[in-house]
């Protein structure tokens, strides 16, 4: 439809990029996740280690006073230089005893001294002067003073966190820096991964579809060698088509080019004879004549196409086997087929006989009379044996329709047969046997060629040999049989007992 959005071409190479990137990306999220826990952690110890030094410099500085037994604290200059950093946080500390402040900021929060251990730094997160803190408590216990000694140094957090944020910055630049390097390397290792692709595409390029309907160039396999274990299976099926394809673009040249032979020949015959009826008329002799004979070749063309038609199904695939193979009945195709025929028989007075041979063991019943094939294709090869016995018999002949074990069937004339040195050839399409001194028939030379291919497609051998008393011709179809389950049951005995 106009002005609706094309449909974007997908690509392998970007759906391979896009199924490595996002689980990377993903991981490179969860990285971050980690990374950052982990430089908050280390960032904390590493500034509450200089938090506990400062805190433990002025608990080592404490005394008592031998005059009046008071504490008293020397403070350290190093006690608070350890603290100074490029934030340049504030500090605040103090130094309590019974409640009340020895030294320092009056009013640094004080903690529940009696829930902490003694000589232990204690850390505490606190709100102090409306910024956050990070607080180092110790308790310490000194000699002729019964009430433990509290020292305390608290330090803002915008040092740390300024410490975090670069960290954090430069591990983000760091993961956009694998995720990005990653998809260019990525891109370019999937392309050349993909170059194999790109030679099977240039040969199939190569190869012009002129070429290949003219006949100057055949649909031949694609090459395995330089294609990749992961689409094998893919040129495998390609190849396979490509089979199918130039068996059925041959079917057709072979069938255009029987037509347009074998047409040439009826349609001339129908030109001429319209021609006549044309200046004679339907009320004389000679178009009447010339009616009959326009009838006569129509009646041979339907049948050359029909023949020909016959032919291109037969030269094609065998469709894919079913589950099961198709078994046929050759009794009942037989009998079928022949009742069909009988008509025409008895239009040339021919006689059509039926018999059927039996030898299967009892407990088989019909399975010698069974073959492995399709009804149809079955009914059509009799169909077309028949067809030529009565054909080319004599008046008053007769035509033996045998089933027999094997499977076998046997189409069997009294007419003049065929001689030994051109049975084989009589298999070629269109091919005619030159009698002498005998009236030329009107076949087109497609029966026995129809036969042979309906016996490739079945599976089945064609033999052509004489007839009784080396008179007419016998024809021996041996069909593919069907194991028994008496048979099946009697093989699985015996590879038991083997």
């Amino acid at each position: 439809m106009a002005g609706s959005r094309p449909e974007r071409v997908p690509s392998l190479r970007r759906r391979l990029l896009t199924r490595l990137l996002v689980p990377l990306g993903a991981l490179a999220v969860g990285l971050g996740v980690g990374g950052s826990a982990l430089i908050h952690g280390f960032v904390q110890s590493t500034h509450d280690r200089l938090l506990a030094g400062s805190t433990l410099a002025i608990a080592e500085r404490l005394a008592v006073d031998d005059d009046n037994g008071e504490v008293t604290v020397d403070l350290p200059a190093v006690a608070f230089g350890m603290l100074e950093s490029q934030a340049r946080d504030s500090i605040y500390y103090n130094v309590a005893h019974e409640g009340g402040i020895i030294t320092g900021y009056l009013d640094l929060p004080l903690p529940d001294i009696s829930k902490m251990p003694t000589n232990v730094t204690v850390f505490r997160d606190a709100t102090y002067r409306g910024h956050a803190v990070r607080v180092a408590a110790q308790i310490r216990r000194l000699y002729g003073v019964p009430h433990p000694v509290l020292v305390q140094v608290a330090e803002t957090t915008a040092g740390r966190r300024a410490v975090e944020v670069d960290l954090l910055l430069w591990l983000t630049l760091l993961e956009v820096a694998l995720v990005g390097g990653s998809g260019l390397l990525v891109w370019g290792a999937v392309g050349r991964g993909l170059a194999p692709l790109g030679r099977l595409r240039r040969v199939i390029d190569s190869r012009s579809a002129r070429g290949i309907t003219g006949g100057g160039m055949a649909l031949v396999p694609l090459p395995l060698a330089v294609v990749p274990v992961e689409v094998l299976p893919l040129v495998i099926a390609i190849n396979g088509l490509l089979a199918r394809l130039d068996q059925s673009i041959g079917t057709m040249r072979r069938f255009t080019a029987d037509a347009s032979h074998q047409l040439r020949t009826p349609l001339a015959v129908l030109r001429t004879h319209l021609a006549l009826l044309r200046r004679f008329g339907t009320d004389s002799a000679e178009g009447r004549a010339a009616l009959d004979d326009v009838e006569g070749a129509v009646k041979r063309l339907e049948r050359l196409l029909v023949q020909l038609l016959a032919l291109a199904r037969a030269d094609e695939d065998a469709p894919t086997a079913p589950a099961a193979p198709e078994v046929t009945d050759l009794r009942q195709v037989a009998m079928e087929v022949a009742a069909e025929q009988v008509p025409a028989a008895l239009a040339q007075d021919i006689e059509v006989r039926f018999e059927t041979l039996e030898t299967g063991a009892p407990e088989d019943g019909n399975a010698d009379l069974r073959a492995v094939g399709n009804p149809v294709l079955v009914g059509e090869l009799l169909g077309n044996l028949l067809d030529n016995a009565i054909r080319y018999n004599r008046p008053g002949g007769t035509v033996t329709v045998r089933v027999g074990a094997g499977p076998v069937l046997e189409v069997e004339d009294d007419g003049p047969g065929i001689p030994e040195a051109e049975r084989e050839r009589v298999f070629e399409r269109f091919y005619r046997l030159d009698r002498p001194g005998e009236p030329p028939r009107t076949g087109s030379g497609l029966g026995l060629a129809i036969v042979r291919a309906l016996a490739d497609r079945l599976g089945a051998v064609v033999r052509l040999d004489a007839g009784q008393d080396g008179r007419g011709l016998k024809v021996t179809v041996i069909l593919r049989a069907v194991e028994s389950d008496a048979a099946s049951k009697r093989s699985m005995a015996d590879g038991r007992g083997a």
